[in-house]
């Protein structure tokens, strides 16, 4: 069972290996709000791998300088999901930014089990 945080932003679900974040729809993805979200990482996996899915259902914005930003050591994988196709084409661009395994899914199943057997 994972452990659930709710901000007025996104969603995130917190597992043995990996991360579920959902940005709700309309949100501007900042620094500041990437910032919540590494902090519960932080909590949550302290030095510990894991692996991000990022459930795109909602269309919102990112800034791309979260990439620069907002690395860290222990996030080694990141799956988008989505059947958006404006999604796709945004995942195209954010690979070239992240600097592991990084894959795209079209239902949040296949991310999951992805997710799970990543280690």
């Amino acid at each position: 069972m994972g452990k659930k945080h709710v901000s007025d932003f996104c969603e995130l679900n917190l597992y043995d290996t990996y991360a579920i974040v959902c940005v709700f729809e309309g949100q501007h993805l900042d620094l500041m709000k990437n910032n919540w979200i590494r902090d519960k990482y932080k909590e949550h996996f302290g030095n510990k791998e894991f692996v991000v899915v990022a459930d795109r259902r909602f269309h919102h914005t990112i800034d791309l300088n979260i990439y620069k930003d907002g690395k860290m050591k222990t996030k080694k994988g990141m799956a988008i999901v989505s059947t958006m196709e404006e999604e796709k084409e945004r995942a195209l661009v954010e690979q070239k930014l992240f600097p592991h395994s990084f894959a795209f899914f079209n239902s949040l199943e296949d991310a999951k089990s992805w997710a799970k057997h990543f280690f």
